[in-house]
């Protein structure tokens, strides 16, 4: 008996196979948005509130998060094209920015945390000052007023180095050094300075650098005025100490020379 030869079909034969390929990550990115979970969301609202390559550790801080967590969180989301890491840190992809920042001007439910109330706080070193340039805002106005300004931006160290001694010119380029409040014409010279010392005024060594600042704003022509503050003051009587101050200093005969309109104006208002 013969043995028919065994020929296998080879239906293939001539055709080429076409190799399995993953989905475009990048491409289906967008519409796979809206299903993450509001956590993975709320990083990427995180890094479109930087708009920008934002490091790792800002992010973990951002989302209150622990870095190894929001790391892998990160890694998972380049890996369905949502970010991709760089050099500095981690960014948007292109496509995933405007969605991530819709939710950061839209979207309550994100939680976004940024930008957050206690890392800003308000100008001026003390209550008492605040209340004291608020003060000033009202009475001096149109002129403008400013808080908090070093002295080597008012005074010229060039000019008051002949008038001046070394230990004093030191401290007028000390950048801690400043004025309380400053008091400007409209075209924003200095007219008048405002100090408000409280109880560690009377402390040694800042008893000697009110000396050098009294020192410096008289060299310069600055006239200032020193207003014994307390914390409990009301704002009655606050404005009844600064009235004071100010009436005792329109008494010296330099006022006519600079800031004479502002002080009129500020102790009409104060009557």
């Amino acid at each position: 008996m013969t043995v028919p030869e065994f020929a296998p079909r080879l239906s293939h034969a001539g055709q080429r196979t076409p190799l399995r390929t993953a989905p475009n990550r990048l491409l289906n990115a967008p519409a796979r948005y809206h299903e993450l979970e509001f956590r993975h969301r709320r990083l990427l609202v995180v890094l479109a509130a930087y708009d920008s390559e934002v490091p790792e550790a800002m992010i973990a801080a951002a989302s209150r998060l622990p870095v190894h967590v929001a790391r892998g969180w990160l890694i998972r989301l380049s890996e369905i094209g949502m970010v991709r890491q760089l050099p500095g840190g981690w960014q948007l992809e292109e496509a995933i920015t405007p969605l991530a920042q819709n939710d950061l001007a839209q979207s309550v439910h994100v939680a976004l945390l940024l930008p957050r109330a206690d890392l800003l706080r308000p100008p001026g070193d003390s209550t008492v000052e605040r209340r004291l340039y608020l003060a000033c805002l009202s009475i001096f106005a149109p002129s403008p007023v400013l808080l908090g300004v070093r002295l080597a931006r008012l005074v010229d160290e060039e000019a008051a180095r002949p008038y001046l001694s070394p230990e004093d010119l030191t401290f007028l380029t000390n950048p801690h050094a400043q004025l309380d409040i400053v008091i400007c014409s409209p075209s924003l010279m200095p007219v008048l300075a405002i100090e408000a010392d409280g109880p560690q005024h009377d402390v040694p060594p800042q008893v000697e650098r009110d000396r050098r600042k009294n020192r410096i704003c008289r060299v310069a022509g600055l006239p200032l005025v020193r207003l014994r503050v307390r914390p409990q003051l009301s704002d009655e009587s606050l404005h009844y100490h600064l009235g004071k101050a100010l009436s005792a200093l329109a008494q010296q005969t330099r006022l006519s020379e600079r800031g004479h309109e502002e002080l009129a104006r500020a102790l009409s208002r104060l009557a």
